[in-house]
């Protein structure tokens, strides 16, 4: 009687099975490494990005944004607007004055130096706050007719200072004003599209 063949053996070599790849490889061929940055780049024209704006004015902005639940830069540019604003009418003084350290103007003069000397130990020991010129602030929904008044109005032709002085004198100005309820800020719902749904019954 002849031997039965197994149907397990075969006269072909068993195929190599390739290791199991990489998680993270099969991450990265799933996702590409670009981001897509269509939206950034159609909204660059809402952009600022401003340096030597006080750090702690802007963080009070953000404040008031978190809490009404609204973008930082919509708060800041209401606040500044209220400002400009009130500029235009003679409200707001903006004085710029001779900076001896810098060939344009400033709005917030050093203190006089003969104050200085009174103090010396003081004013030695005490640690030096940080250049405002160190911080950059970014808001995004600033308009651009109001990125190029704020420009024409700190350049040469205008008052003649750094942006960021500008702008820090400007949300002073409207977080004060803020705080007395000068400015109202008013959160609006933002309408949302609309969606399908399976079936389509009424």
């Amino acid at each position: 009687m002849p031997k039965r063949r197994n149907p397990f053996e075969t006269s072909e070599p068993a195929p190599t099975v390739p290791p199991p790849s990489d998680i993270y490889e099969s991450l990265r061929v799933a996702s590409p490494g670009k981001r897509n940055r269509r939206w950034e780049k159609e909204h660059q024209s809402q952009k600022a990005v401003y340096r030597g704006i006080d750090p702690k004015l802007a963080l009070k902005v953000k404040s008031i944004a978190d809490d009404l639940d609204v973008p930082t830069g919509e708060v800041a540019r209401v606040l500044i607007e209220f400002a400009l604003r009130a500029y235009a009418e003679g409200d707001l003084d903006l004085n710029p004055r001779p900076n001896p350290y810098r060939m344009r103007m400033t709005l917030f003069p050093a203190s006089d130096s003969s104050r200085s000397f009174d103090r010396p130990g003081r004013s030695s020991k005490r640690k030096q706050p940080e250049a405002l010129w160190k911080f950059i602030t970014t808001w995004r929904g600033f308009p651009p007719e109001l990125k190029r008044g704020l420009a024409a109005l700190a350049s040469e032709d205008g008052l003649n200072v750094p942006i960021g002085e500008l702008i820090t004198a400007l949300l002073r100005f409207g977080l004060k004003a803020h705080n007395y309820g000068l400015v109202s800020l008013e959160p609006v719902q933002k309408a949302t599209r609309f969606t399908l749904t399976v079936g389509g019954g009424r």
